[in-house]
């Protein structure tokens, strides 16, 4: 992270003006020995061929915290410079100079599903139910939700925050079979996306969802609906784990 400080011409000092999310840059060194039936300049082949500059390869930190992953890929050539020739003692060390595009230690996602008990299609009501959300990390977390078509649902879009928005939800367009949802609320993500690739953002009328779970949200029982269902329509919360360490903060 690095953050953003404006200056006027006379202005003593700096005026804060938010912060800016990078890309993650890590640089780490690797002990590559030989291992059993395997020679030292063997083992160095496969961690060398486990990497590329055009696609990631996955990091994956395991403490007593859990485990936390990180896409990397090669920024530039792993360094090399050896002061003797390690097929003496089938030991050398390698640096390695990654980029992660996305810098988030990334923990499994969380899921949660509601699935509605009785139908609802024709003039037969609505059923609601709830899913429980929880964001234990230290990021806003965007959610993301799968719809079974056909159905009418509603969602939460709440803002966390005591105020007109603290109850906000969105009403999705009706589907049909074949149409389930997939609904991202990440800004930087296609927000609405059909199964059968009709284009259902478009019957959205301009409403978007707005808010991310912030961090360290407790355990919350949010509210779903449906209409115009068959018995067993669900919906799928997916809650997505995205931390700034690979450990710790809790």
């Amino acid at each position: 992270m690095t953050t953003i400080w404006n200056q006027s011409a006379f202005q003593t000092g700096s005026s804060f003006g938010g912060y800016r999310t990078n890309k993650r840059d890590l640089v780490f060194g690797v002990n590559i020995y030989e291992t059993a039936g395997r020679t030292w300049e063997a083992v160095d082949s496969s961690w060398r061929k486990a990497w590329a500059y055009d696609r990631d390869c996955t990091l994956t930190v395991t403490t007593d915290f859990g485990a936390r992953s990180l896409a990397l890929r090669l920024s530039e050539q792993p360094d090399f410079k050896p002061v003797k020739d390690p097929h003496l003692k089938q030991w050398a060390k390698v640096v390695m100079t990654c980029t992660a595009g996305n810098p988030w230690w990334v923990e499994n996602n969380v899921t949660a599903t509601w699935v509605s008990p009785a139908d609802t299609t024709g003039s037969n009501g609505s059923q609601s139910g709830t899913v429980t959300v929880a964001n234990p990390t230290d990021q806003p977390m965007w959610l993301r939700w799968v719809c079974s078509a056909p159905g009418k649902w509603t969602l939460p879009d709440f803002s966390w925050a005591g105020d007109a928005y603290a109850a906000r939800t969105i009403t999705l367009p009706q589907t049909v079979s074949g149409q389930d949802l997939t609904i991202d609320t990440d800004p930087m993500e296609e927000m609405v996306v059909s199964k059968d690739g009709t284009p259902i953002w478009a019957q959205m009328g301009g409403v978007s969802f707005m808010f991310a779970v912030p961090p360290y949200t407790p355990a919350t029982a949010v509210p779903v609906s449906v209409t115009g269902a068959p018995v067993g329509a669900s919906v799928m919360v997916v809650q997505p784990r995205n931390w700034s360490r690979p450990w710790g903060l809790q």
